[in-house]
């Protein structure tokens, strides 16, 4: 009880909100140190019924499909963060992969008999049996699909890049590089691990993931000084301030240098607003949409930190993308 009195005071006040989240991440990085990787983050089905674990399964995997423009996955493919789940890269198999591997710093938390039940449904439902190596379903022994926990993205691919190089067919993540401490590195590394005609599709949420939104407006987030918000996410794996226009800069230079072919950004939500569906580019959402997005900045801009002074309002508009890109 006193722990939730104690939470609710803190999130009422947002200075005191942002004292509580530093020392939260300094926590975090003790636990890391320590080789303490569980967690509850990524337990996305825990909170799911099977048919409902199924459905999601499928929305994942039909958007890389759908949004990506290809008919089917093949070679070789690296998910990262799964969380507690390899439905879709089951799926990825069945389209044509060889191998997927799935890359995470943590271990998600997991009912191991709800995983089997939702596997041996994926399977029934889609011809998965030859993928299964032992009597029952044992997320551990899918053939062709490799576990990597404990491994951040931006270590793997960075030491991938170094070792090997070109690896990979496809690599794809959904609401995954909000939580990198450095994203723009680990994409940099992704590009260098990727096959020439190889592709990425990455699904990005910028909000702030519930952090100062519950009790605030929903860019408070952006008002945190620039030299303090490290100090909030560096372990943690909250939202790390990277939006699309980081990204557009990166990706332009990238392409500018023969390093990729082409790239896509989609918007998937603006703030203020519900999510845009089907993902367009920004100028194609409706106008009065845009408009409310920019207006709702523009409302609160004056007080964000100094790394937004000069960012575009229609970029701090845009909370979610959906990055496509092919080397």
């Amino acid at each position: 009880m006193l722990r939730k009195r104690v939470k609710t005071v803190l999130n009422a006040v947002p200075w005191l909100t942002t004292f509580g989240y530093v020392i939260d991440d300094f926590l975090a990085g003790r636990r890391l140190a320590e080789g303490k990787i569980e967690t509850i983050t990524g337990s996305k089905h825990q909170s799911l019924d099977l048919e409902q674990s199924i459905q999601y399964i499928e929305e994942v995997f039909t958007d890389y499909k759908r949004y990506g423009g290809i008919d089917k996955f093949h070679g070789v493919a690296a998910e990262i963060s799964p969380g507690d789940n390899a439905g879709v890269a089951l799926l990825m198999r069945r389209d044509g992969c060889d191998r997927v591997d799935l890359i995470d710093r943590y271990y998600s938390s997991r009912n191991e008999e709800q995983q089997a039940k939702i596997y041996a449904a994926l399977a029934e439902k889609y011809g998965l049996d030859a993928l299964k190596t032992g009597g029952q379903w044992d997320e551990r022994l899918l053939s062709g699909i490799d576990w990597k926990i404990g491994f951040s993205a931006e270590d793997y691919f960075q030491k991938l890049a170094e070792e090997r190089g070109e690896t990979y067919d496809f690599i794809v993540s959904r609401s995954v590089l909000e939580h990198l401490y450095n994203p723009i590195s680990a994409v940099g590394y992704m590009v260098d691990c990727l096959k020439p005609g190889g592709r990425m599709y990455h699904k990005i949420d910028f909000r702030d993931h519930g952090m100062y939104s519950l009790k605030h407006h929903e860019l408070t987030f952006l008002e945190v000084p620039s030299w303090l918000y490290p100090s909030l996410v560096r372990h943690s794996g909250r939202p790390n301030r990277i939006l699309v226009h980081n990204y557009r800069t990166l990706l332009q230079e990238m392409k500018e240098n023969n390093l990729i072919r082409d790239y896509l950004l989609l918007v998937t939500q603006l703030v203020s607003a519900k999510a845009v569906v089907p993902h367009v580019k920004f100028d194609a959402i409706d106008e009065q949409k845009r408009s409310q997005a920019v207006d709702f900045v523009e409302k609160y801009r004056k007080n964000f930190a100094a790394e937004f002074t000069n960012v575009d309002s229609r970029d701090l508009s845009i909370s979610g993308t959906f990055l496509i890109l092919e080397k």
